[in-house]
């Protein structure tokens, strides 16, 4: 029975499944923590360190809706 698996395969999932799970995680985090940031330094008038946590923030959101275009067109090839 153990030789009808793909191991090759199965480890490609595995190891693919877990660097998106965290990965995409991490960057919605950076996309949040960038947001709420950028709003309370702006408020304070610190306008160079909310700039840096606006870009913070961008690049988080950036790479989720790249990792959801990526799995739409991954998922519409097949």
């Amino acid at each position: 029975m153990l030789a009808a698996i793909d191991w090759d395969t199965l480890v490609t999932v595995i190891w693919a499944s877990l660097l998106a799970g965290i990965g995409v995680t991490a960057a919605y985090g950076l996309a949040i923590l960038g947001a709420t940031r950028a709003a309370d330094l702006g408020r304070e008038g610190r306008v160079a360190e909310a700039g840096v946590y606006a870009l913070i923030g961008v690049i988080g959101l950036g790479t989720v809706l790249a990792a959801i275009v990526f799995g739409i067109v991954v998922l519409s090839g097949k």
